[in-house]
């Protein structure tokens, strides 16, 4: 379980959330200077949000008037 959440919870009620994950090392430990996390999981999570980005857009323009500058 993560304890995540903090800033989300007093955001949530006017606009949507979301949280990205990215995988650690040392079991997890977060918010402490043993936390650490290698730069192929950093990648892949940047991957991730990039994707999530691209399908933002996409599904913001299928939305929006065609006359929209």
């Amino acid at each position: 379980p993560s304890g995540a959440g903090h800033d989300a919870m007093k955001l949530h009620k006017i606009m949507p959330q979301a949280m990205l994950f990215v995988r650690g090392q040392n079991a997890g430990i977060s918010h402490n200077p043993l936390e650490s996390t290698t730069s192929d999981d950093i990648e892949l999570a940047i991957h991730a949000f990039t994707h999530l980005l691209h399908q933002l857009a996409q599904e913001a323009a299928k939305n929006s008037p065609i006359d929209a500058p």
